[in-house]
């Protein structure tokens, strides 16, 4: 093989190996998707004449020794208004399981 011919098959393998690794890794789902799915959800249930247009994972956090909090922040209008609501999702430690979802208003 010539090393033209080589260098070409270095290139095709190359290129083979990122169209195969890029797209699963922009399609891997953060850790924090399914809690905030439920953010949206307890967020839409609660304020139902407005819209979520924004939203922003704030951080895993230590609760207490059994569980953790999920922070979420939203950026909500409805109306005629603009608001943010911060939403709580306390998980279970070791199940990972939902224990309680607490929604505090931000305005001002």
């Amino acid at each position: 093989m010539g090393f033209k011919k080589g260098r070409l098959l270095i290139y095709m393998l190359i290129a083979a190996v990122f169209a195969i690794a890029v797209p699963s890794a922009a399609h891997a789902e953060p850790s924090y998707a399914k809690y905030g799915k439920i953010a949206m959800q307890e967020t839409a249930n609660k304020y139902p004449d407005a819209d979520i247009i924004d939203y922003k994972y704030e951080g895993h956090f230590t609760a207490d020794g059994s569980r953790t909090e999920e922070r979420f922040k939203l950026w909500l209008r409805g109306n005629g208004a603009e608001f943010g609501v911060r939403v709580h999702i306390f998980v279970a430690a070791d199940t990972g399981q939902v224990r309680d979802v607490r929604i505090e208003e931000l305005r001002g």
